[in-house]
């Protein structure tokens, strides 16, 4: 079944000279993950470092046995036995081995970001969660140490397979009722369509000495519900993110309100734009919409006057000196996209990473939120003025004509009050010119703005950061068009990320 990282693999765990049979699993920062990897090679540790990206998608096992046989290498250990051929946890147990005769106390692997080789449903292939969960496991036995990202800690992950007549069977209590709160109570048994209880993809057969040794596919993707027709299919997948929104009464924590948004809001309408048509799962999100806009409405009216504000779009360059004083940065550069809402942003991360490799590192992610109205020209004015903008608004004319075309390609340099800034405008524009297909360009837009921000990332010299953040967000419509303007979810939260270029460790 889909579950967290941080839920499958975190663990106490010692580091250091005490640990000399036993190892652990750690979801750290990048600061720490060096500093763990050099501690612990200084302690004699083997250490492996495994980059992770999109080609890596299913074969995770391989790329870190190919990293730790390469370390290896570098220790003149002896060759590998041959009876490990296709066994994992043979050959597992044979590096362990060979490692302790070169002289080292154990293995340390340190996993870039994995979110890099997630698919299309943020979730690690079956295959690598498998991988994963083997790993975690030896740690239990041998002197191996599992070192991950912290922001892992949400990237989705497979559990063990499930009979299918639990898979299938509705849940029931004693009284014969179901375990569903948004279905509504039927007076009198009737025949019910089958229904999953539990978002439950189907994951490899695994055997007692590979758990790696078959590959299954990854989750069929949400088929359009239609409408007097239940689809089981569909309720499988959207029926925990309208259970998460449902559950959220009265006011939340600021934290609580950002992951809402980003692990059931942002997955339930991208359903529900692209065809998703059952009335519980529109209630939950319309509910979630209309209550988000008239309090965010009524808290902006206080920013003016209270420092007690979320981190918004204006706070970009002092959100980006405070990185850039963090990892140690000789330059900062700021790069604005026009209309690059959170999952938009994500896209983009993802698809940067792959075209930059080890050129660049993607150092931190976030939420930022937007001023009212969500319009380019009322942000630019918030981060020319500041604070002061919010105090007293200027009239603003409309937003000028966006580059149409190749134009919109290249990023353009902008002097914003008394600072400068950089502007790309090609998701903006190519929402414009998707008209009624905006969901289904949004793949295609999300790489092709990573390839001109590539493009920027190599134009920099070492050691510069550079923070990537959008604007504004925007709503699809029933007809498949792209707005803005408003105060609904996807309109105020936007993504952001930065990104440090030169040659990383």
């Amino acid at each position: 079944m889909n579950r967290t990282l941080a839920t499958d693999f975190v663990r106490p765990g010692l580091v250091g000279r005490e640990l000399t049979r036993t190892g652990y699993v750690r979801l750290a920062t990048a600061l720490e993950r060096d500093a763990a990897s050099i501690r612990l090679c200084d302690d004699g540790w083997l250490v492996v470092a495994v980059e992770i990206d999109a080609p890596m998608r299913g074969r995770l096992y391989e790329a870190i046995d190919a990293s730790i046989e390469r370390e290896l290498g570098e220790w003149h250990a002896c060759e590998a036995g041959s009876g490990c051929a296709g066994n994992v946890r043979a050959n597992l147990v044979d590096q362990l081995g060979r490692a302790s005769r070169a002289g080292a106390r154990g293995i340390a692997i340190f996993l870039n970001p994995l979110r890099a080789a997630a698919g299309p449903m943020g979730a690690l292939e079956p295959r690598d969660s498998a991988a994963l969960r083997f790993l975690a496991e030896a740690t239990r036995a041998h002197a191996l140490a599992l070192w991950l990202d912290e922001r892992d800690g949400a990237t989705g992950g497979y559990g063990d397979p499930v009979p299918l007549s639990q898979l299938l069977a509705p849940a029931r209590d004693e009284a014969g009722r179901s375990d569903d709160p948004l279905a509504s109570p039927t007076p009198t048994p009737m025949p019910m369509p089958i229904r999953q209880t539990t978002p439950a993809p189907p994951t490899p057969t695994t055997q007692a000495d590979d758990p790696l040794r078959e590959k299954a596919s990854a989750p069929a993707p949400l088929a359009p519900a239609r409408v007097g027709v239940v689809v089981a299919e569909a309720e499988e997948v959207w029926r925990s993110w309208a259970l998460q929104l449902v559950a959220a009464r009265g006011p939340q924590p600021l934290s609580a309100l950002e992951k809402l948004f980003t692990d059931s809001y942002v997955p339930l309408s991208n359903a529900i734009a692209g065809g998703l048509d059952d009335a519980r799962a529109k209630s939950a999100h319309d509910e979630f919409r209309q209550t988000f806009a008239r309090g965010y409405a009524d808290a902006f009216a206080t920013f003016a006057v209270t420092t007690k504000r979320p981190r918004m779009v204006l706070d970009a360059h002092d959100v980006a000196a405070r990185i850039a004083r963090l990892h140690g940065a000789r330059s900062t550069r700021l790069l604005l996209v026009d209309s690059m809402r959170w999952d938009v942003s994500r896209l983009v991360e993802q698809q940067l990473g792959a075209c930059l490799g080890s050129r660049a590192a993607i150092t931190d992610e976030m939420l930022l939120w937007s001023a009212l109205p969500t319009t380019t020209m009322r942000q630019l004015e918030t981060i020319a003025r500041g604070v002061d903008a919010l105090r007293s608004p200027a009239e603003l004319d409309a937003d000028a004509d966006l580059p149409r075309g190749r134009t919109a390609e290249y990023i353009r340099r902008l002097r914003v009050g008394s600072r400068e800034l950089h502007k790309l405008d090609l998701v903006e524009s190519r929402l414009v010119a998707a008209r009624g297909a905006a969901l289904r360009s949004i793949p295609a837009i999300a790489e092709a703005a990573a390839e001109a921000i590539a493009r920027h990332a190599d134009s920099l010299a070492p050691h510069t950061l550079l923070f990537v953040f959008g604007d504004h967000g925007f709503t699809i419509d029933r007809a498949g068009s792209a707005q803005q303007g408003g105060a609904s979810p996807e309109e105020v939260l936007v993504g952001a990320f930065s990104v440090l270029v030169g040659a990383m460790h």
